[in-house]
């Protein structure tokens, strides 16, 4: 009968034998049994916990480096006021022609040196035609002040967006920087976070028409030396604006976020039956 006994059930001795060798035995092979891909994803799990923890640490840092990312960097930046300050410059010393001939130089000029070094390709091309139409619209007008025209269309378009987007019920902010961020795609769906967005979308629309207002005063009053400059200071302005809507949208996500998981439960709960 033992015999049999150990004939029928062979497995009774490696058992045995793993009792007998103890805790030890066992945590052996469950070393084994950890692939190169077991450990690669708890490497990104703990990753991720290490993200998460110093995320909102680097939120900031983060969001203004995204932002200026967006509008091609500091050189970008830097190239788009050179056509201005030349332009500016040159008017106040040789008159609105030279001004116009030193502007489509310098856009040019820099569009080479852009292209030939490979840095921001499509601002440097951008830049060097805003430029350019904006020398060409002076001198057509024959007036200095002509040459800040195309650049109000900019506060123009961004105030007229960000309010079609609220009365078709969807805030410019939540399209944008919901996904910059991470949020949930229902986002519409969430109360709190959709009126965050909408709120920042009102909030952005009337930084683009106080930006527009100022201009205009400006241009009717012929004061192109603070046209200029206001033109200069906008890039910088919507930078600090971008990296603080996200900043803020990154603070609503976290907060409001997971009630996603609650909006879609009654839509479930309705498949289901």
């Amino acid at each position: 009968m033992h015999w049999g006994a150990q004939r029928l059930h062979p497995a009774g001795e490696s058992l045995g034998n793993q009792v007998a060798h103890g805790p030890s035995h066992l945590r052996k092979k469950m070393e084994t049994m950890e692939t190169p891909d077991n450990q690669s994803s708890a490497n990104d799990r703990q990753a991720d916990l290490g993200s998460a923890h110093s995320d909102g640490a680097l939120s900031t840092r983060a969001a203004v480096s995204h932002a200026i990312r967006r509008t091609g960097g500091p050189s970008a930046l830097a190239v788009t006021a050179a056509p201005t300050l030349v332009f500016l410059g040159v008017d106040a010393i040789g008159g609105l022609g030279a001004a116009s001939v030193a502007t489509l130089v310098t856009a040019a000029s820099l569009l080479g040196w852009r292209l030939h070094a490979r840095q921001q390709v499509r601002h440097a091309l951008l830049g060097a035609l805003v430029a350019m139409a904006c020398a060409a619209v002076a001198a057509g007008t024959g007036q200095a002040r002509g040459f800040f025209l195309l650049p109000m269309a900019v506060p123009a378009a961004a105030t007229a967006a960000c309010l079609l987007s609220v009365l078709a019920d969807r805030p410019m902010a939540g399209l944008v920087a919901n996904r910059i961020v991470g949020g949930p795609p229902q986002w519409r769906s969430i109360r709190p976070l959709r009126r965050f967005y909408l709120t920042t979308t009102l909030l952005i629309s009337l930084v683009s028409l106080a930006s527009l207002a100022v201009q205009v005063a400006l241009y009717l009053y012929a004061e192109v030396a603070w046209l200029g400059l206001l033109h200069v200071l906008m890039g910088p302005l919507w930078i600090g604006i971008t990296a603080v809507s996200i900043v803020l949208s990154r603070i609503a996500v976290t907060r409001y976020g997971k009630q996603a998981e609650y909006v879609s439960f009654p839509e479930t709960e309705q498949q289901t039956r």
